[in-house]
């Protein structure tokens, strides 16, 4: 036996456990940390709440977007009638007279407004309320007023689109997440490349909420929205920032001759290998192949382990002749395995907590709270998904749709709301931007985000006295005054009546700025025209 103590029972004569383990006051090489935590690249001196959001959502990404968003505009203006102008004209943020008022085309500009509209409504946590509440003139958010009219912020959620139409077939070919692929990928990319993580992580599952047709919606009962759209996640477990991210589409995208979860642990890993960083995950991912795959890339791990694994001993699997309260151990060379019956809280059987680590390899026990060494580390790391989850939820700026797109595209804009946050945070510039909570900094970010459309409309000559007065009170400016030059006549006869009447009037043709009366004039409203 080599010195290692004796052997326990084994369930297969490959797989051999020893009762003890050689004991080294040396830290062991595989929990040293070579590579420190924090920002890397472009975000170690962000100074500000937008700064740090462009990161991921670059004017090159905003582009592709607006494009493929006018795209998708240009195939919904067929619906209307044709004998009406529809190309914008520079700088027409207020759509005039002669043109209807929410089917122009958008740009980067309105498309960020648009984004900033939704954190404010998840700060506010009025996501979930009707379009025609929020614009509600009585009850509604001016804020929202002032930025965009009710139809042109529910048309161009409608017409928000994440790639090519034209491409998009051949591309469901090859993957169910067309229509969102590219964005996603690039978001994770980014996150991957600006973060490293802490010594500790978690790997989980976050559920997007969605009830719409969709070929790989989930039914998860202990999550809170039950049905929708499953994300895997990998997650710094001190300060929840999101490293890397899979949206599980099915058993079937997944490589032959590999389980499911062993892969998933593998690819969602693979930016800390080689790190002697730690994964915490639960009974899903955890077992003996991919615990030994995972420290061959120097990576350790600590998981709950499911009792039907064949190399489990027997007698750490019975219960019937255990005190409660006690531990058993079991060595197998980096392999730590645990099997603990805690203390009885109820009338129900007792409960064996099996676990498996690669990091821990002394059976010690935290005298703090009297639990193994194993149990409790795994206790403080297992919740960096689960609370990236609940920031989410917290501030959600998810709103009810059909297309399950646009639900993958709220849950970006949530995660690019965390991690643009905590890489300010961790940001090493000096005249950063300090925000005591993340409610503040969402607020500032939604501000920053619509300013410079409000001071695009803001300029507009032609807007109601009201939204100028409000979205002057916004940006803290005055409305601008407006002195008449022109020498032209402020009243004259009506046009198309007969001269003998000599019927004067004040109101001139928009167009052709001959006077008329009120019995030749035609008055519609701008959203029928």
């Amino acid at each position: 036996m080599h010195g290692r103590g004796r052997k326990t029972q084994r369930n297969c004569d490959k797989f051999v456990w020893y009762g003890s383990h050689p004991r080294s006051s040396r830290t062991p090489q595989r929990n040293i940390i070579f590579h420190p935590p924090g920002n890397k690249g472009p975000a170690r001196f962000i100074t500000s709440a937008l700064e740090s959001w462009q990161l991921f959502l670059t004017n090159e990404v905003l582009e592709s977007l607006v494009s493929n968003t006018n795209q998708e505009i240009s195939e919904q203006r067929k619906k209307y009638k044709s004998d009406r102008p529809t190309e914008p004209e520079e700088n027409d943020f207020v759509p005039s007279s002669t043109r209807p008022s929410f089917v122009r085309d958008t740009s980067i500009t309105e498309l960020k407004a648009l984004f900033g509209l939704y954190y404010l409504a998840g700060v506010l946590k009025i996501n979930h309320l009707t379009v025609k509440e929020i614009f509600d003139k009585n009850t509604g958010i001016s804020y929202f007023r002032s930025t965009m009219s009710e139809k042109r912020f529910e048309f161009l959620t409608n017409c928000l689109r994440f790639d090519d139409r034209l491409t998009r077939a051949e591309r469901r070919q090859q993957s169910k997440l067309a229509p969102i692929k590219e964005l996603f990928d690039h978001i994770v990319e980014t996150s991957k490349k600006l973060y490293s993580p802490c010594d500790c992580t978690t790997i989980d599952e976050q559920l997007l909420g969605f009830r719409g047709r969709c070929p790989f919606r989930m039914y998860i009962p202990s999550k809170p929205d039950k049905y929708g759209i499953k994300l895997l996640m990998f997650c710094d477990a001190k300060t929840y920032y999101m490293i890397n991210s899979i949206i599980y589409t099915g058993k079937d995208s997944t490589p032959r001759g590999i389980p499911v979860a062993e892969y998933y642990a593998l690819e969602l890993s693979t930016s800390i290998h080689g790190t002697n960083r730690n994964i915490t995950y639960d009974n899903w991912f955890t077992s003996i192949p991919t615990a030994q795959k995972l420290l061959s890339k120097k990576v350790t791990t600590v998981g709950t382990l499911k009792k039907n694994k064949t190399e489990i001993p027997i007698n750490f699997i019975e219960t019937k002749d255990r005190p409660l309260n006690t531990s058993v151990f079991a060595f197998h060379e980096e392999l730590t395995l645990l099997s603990y019956i805690p203390p009885k809280l109820s009338k129900s059987k007792k409960k064996n907590v099996l676990m498996l680590s690669t990091m821990h390899n002394e059976p010690d026990k935290d005298k703090s709270v009297n639990l193994p060494e194993i149990i409790s580390f795994y206790n403080e790391t297992k919740g960096g998904v689960d609370t990236f989850d609940q920031l989410c939820h917290t501030y959600s700026v998810s709103r009810k749709t059909r297309r399950w797109s646009l639900c993958v595209f709220y849950g970006i804009l949530n995660i690019v709301g965390i991690n643009s946050m905590i890489l300010l945070r961790s940001s090493n510039a000096a005249n950063k931007q300090i925000f005591k909570d993340r409610r503040t900094y969402l607020k500032n970010l939604a501000f920053d985000l619509i300013k410079p459309h409000l001071e695009e409309r803001f300029m507009y000559r032609t807007l109601p006295k009201s939204l100028q007065i409000s979205i002057g009170d916004i940006l803290g400016k005055q409305r601008p005054i407006v002195t008449e030059t022109s020498s032209a006549p402020k009243s004259g006869r009506c046009y198309f009546c007969p001269r003998s009447k000599d019927r004067k009037s004040r109101v001139q043709c928009t167009k052709c700025k001959l006077f008329i009366c009120n019995d030749h004039q035609s008055k519609i409203c701008q959203n029928c025209l």
